[in-house]
């Protein structure tokens, strides 16, 4: 059946304007015309999700909302939309998974600002939420804002030690030491973690008392709308390599190694945690790792050669052995006139093949 992009235009136009006189019913019919014409745009959906706000049917509306940001890839403005109905519907687990991929949207864009508050906004909805406290660490820590990064660690540590991640939990108590040597909350978590006591158990219980059971079916809704993100995100980065690979000289192997290695350090960043990434003796933890990552990264677009330096050799020593990493450094050290630390670490790159022909052709 052929679809009429006129009458769609011509439903829409109608939907938006009994919308706006808040003649709700009215609304409802237009937009169910709009999508039976193109029934994968998001912009019906979620005009009929506001005609259902006024109708007062927050499950309908939801639903309509989830379809929109679904249909968009994951546009901000519906899910925060999705959210607020979520947190209005007493949903605050699932609002807060919402909030976490908003910022999770927001950091790729480099918006850290409105990323923090949307991941600040998912943790006080749900204060177990360990991949929002995981953000805000590693952001906070980025930043050198010491003390925010201290109590999220400490928040990751509660989690862990509740869930029976002693282990690491106290990596996670450690790196909050590391940031602040001798701070008393912080000494305080390593001996409890330390003797193995129910550390946090007043808080365990209370928690325990107003959990309430997540179904599977709300469970496979969050996975879908992290699903979701992910696609989105990846859109975002196809479209930055795209802009790039447009202002870039194709023919230039160093060129294009360096924006390989600037997408390679990206993804590591955004890569969730495994089993692999347990801190060793002497290292460092996935967090303070994409925190000293993601200062180098800064520090490398504002040109400031030694800090960018310092900081990804903070990363590569606390355990992150990417031959993108050592690229990324190598180049820098070039820039910095420190050729034999240069040629240290292009051999190191030049472990992976892709980064063989860039480092001879940088080093000559």
């Amino acid at each position: 059946m052929a679809k009429d992009r006129t009458k769609y235009q011509k439903a829409m136009r109608t939907g938006l304007a009994y919308n706006n006189a808040q003649r709700w019913q009215e609304a409802f019919g237009a937009f169910r015309v709009a999508i039976a014409e193109f029934p994968n745009e998001p912009a019906p959906y979620a005009g009929l999700g506001e005609a259902c706000l006024g109708l007062k049917q927050l499950d309908r509306a939801l639903e309509c909302f989830k379809l929109a940001a679904r249909y968009s890839q994951g546009d901000i403005t519906y899910l925060k939309r999705v959210a607020d109905i979520q947190e209005r519907q007493g949903q605050l687990s699932e609002a807060g998974r919402t909030y976490m991929a908003v910022g999770e949207i927001l950091l790729k864009q480099r918006k850290l600002d409105e990323a923090i508050g949307n991941w600040q906004r998912a943790i006080r909805l749900d204060p177990n939420l360990l991949g929002a406290h995981r953000r805000l660490a590693m952001v906070f820590q980025r930043q050198n804002k010491v003390r925010d990064a201290v109590r999220e660690y400490l928040a990751i540590a509660r989690i862990l030690q509740m869930q029976g991640e002693s282990k690491k939990a106290m990596q996670m108590a450690q790196a909050a030491l590391r940031l602040d040597p001798g701070n008393d909350d912080v000494l305080k978590a390593l001996e409890l973690i330390h003797h193995g006591e129910a550390a946090f158990r007043e808080e365990e219980e209370e928690e325990e008392t107003e959990e309430t059971a997540v179904s599977a079916e709300e469970q496979a809704e969050a996975d879908s709308l992290t699903e979701t993100v992910r696609q989105m995100a990846a859109i975002f980065e196809a479209e930055r390599s795209q802009q790039v690979k447009a202002d870039s000289p194709e023919d230039d192997p160093v060129k294009q190694a360096r924006r390989m290695a600037q997408e390679q350090l990206a993804e590591e960043i955004f890569r969730d945690e495994d089993e692999t990434d347990a801190a060793s003796e002497n290292g460092l933890s996935k967090l303070e790792r994409d925190a000293a990552l993601g200062q180098g990264m800064d520090f490398e677009a504002r040109g400031q050669l030694a800090d960018a330096i310092t900081s990804y050799k903070k990363a590569i020593d606390g355990g992150l052995h990417l031959p993108a990493a050592y690229f990324a450094i190598g180049l820098l050290y070039l820039e910095n006139q420190q050729k034999d630390d240069a040629r240290k670490m292009f051999a190191q790159a030049a472990k992976d093949p892709r980064f063989v022909e860039a480092s001879r052709r940088a080093l000559s």
